[in-house]
């Protein structure tokens, strides 16, 4: 599975979302079960740990700086991940890759990203998608549940919500997350957020692929603001999340959509093989 040369991994995080990275357009970057690679690579306490783990490859055409490939703490794939794009991004810059401006592909779409001097990383993500403004979701034989079905890169089931204990959003996460009714995209990230004030929001995400409720989803946080920016909130929004404070504008045709924040630098190491039993 790895070569004899351990590979040489970067850890960043994005609001506590943190990431493995790996430069595949190394010569020599040897041919993964990535899927496999990733989910073993994740796992807290028996290896390195993470939420996700991206590869950056060589693009195929001059339009975008790079491509990446995306996965998810349990080795699946994933069309596209915010507070990883920010990161992705400062990782480009700090090792020359591109400059403070730049552009990548992923399954979602083409990704710009602008570094500043402060460390601080800003993404335009791909134009948000609606695709249900308000349904009701079943808790039981007499209950209801009101939920926003949008996607934001990726798809998100949005409760408007009270309750942040941990209990809660993990038993909500898990119940929406493979709900029927979001078949379309085979599931949904469940996304819960309060309105503080008119801009501010708290929220958390349940995270499908890691099947826990993270310190921050980027796609997630857009997803809130989105939620409550249809029932009257003003952008740019600044959304609390476990991890940290994120920063969303949405553009008021819904035509384009930034997320900025934080993203740091952990550590860099190589991958030993014991890392992989």
């Amino acid at each position: 599975m790895i070569s004899e040369d351990p590979l040489v991994f970067t850890k960043m995080t994005g609001a506590g979302n943190d990431f493995l990275i790996f430069d595949a357009r190394v010569k020599g970057f040897p041919k993964l079960d990535r899927p496999l690679f990733s989910k073993s690579l994740c796992r807290r306490s028996l290896s390195i740990g993470a939420d996700g783990v991206v590869f950056i490859e060589k693009a195929k055409g001059p339009q975008v700086d790079f491509k990446w490939d995306f996965y998810n703490a349990d080795g699946s794939h994933a069309e596209m991940c915010g507070n990883a794009s920010r990161c992705v991004a400062r990782y480009a810059l700090e090792k020359k890759i591109t400059g403070s401006h730049l552009s990548f592909e992923t399954t979602a779409g083409v990704i710009k990203a602008k570094v500043k001097s402060n460390g601080t990383v800003e993404v335009e993500l791909p134009a948000p998608e609606i695709i249900q403004k308000e349904m009701e979701i079943p808790l039981g034989e007499h209950l209801k549940v009101k939920v926003a079905y949008v996607n934001t890169g990726v798809p998100h089931a949005v409760i408007e919500n009270d309750d942040w204990s941990e209990e809660h959003l993990l038993e909500m996460g898990r119940y929406l997350r493979g709900r029927s009714e979001f078949k379309k995209t085979h599931g949904a990230n469940a996304t819960f957020y309060e309105v503080v004030e008119k801009s501010i929001l708290q929220s958390a995400t349940y995270e499908r692929g890691v099947e826990d409720v993270t310190l921050a989803c980027g796609t997630g946080a857009v997803a809130a603001a989105l939620a409550s920016f249809l029932k009257g909130g003003q952008s740019p929004f600044e959304v609390r999340v476990p991890g940290g404070v994120l920063y969303v504008d949405i553009d008021k045709n819904l035509k384009w959509v930034t997320l900025a924040g934080e993203a740091r630098f952990i550590c860099e190491g190589k991958v030993m093989p014991e890392a992989l039993l």
